[in-house]
């Protein structure tokens, strides 16, 4: 998801959005501050749903990529790539 700090998104979905992405680049960048901060925001369970979602998105492109599975091109690719 690119730009989503400018997105029509809610400061909450917005901090929801900044751990997927820092999570898809090291676990080790939910920093304690951060984490903190996220569970001022968020229940223990939607933490759960958060993080699980984020790492079965990152473990499912990971494993197509590994694998060479091919995927659906996005709309409008198609003809680009001729």
């Amino acid at each position: 998801m690119h730009d989503y700090e400018r997105g029509p998104y809610s400061e909450s979905e917005k901090l929801g959005l900044r751990a997927a992405d820092r999570l898809h680049r090291s676990p080790y960048e939910l920093e304690d501050d951060f984490y903190a901060e996220l569970k001022r925001v968020y229940r223990d369970d939607q933490l759960i749903e958060l993080m699980a979602t984020a790492a079965a998105f990152e473990f499912f492109t990971r494993f197509v990529d590994a694998l060479r599975i091919p995927t659906t091109p996005v709309p409008g690719e198609l003809g680009a790539r001729k």
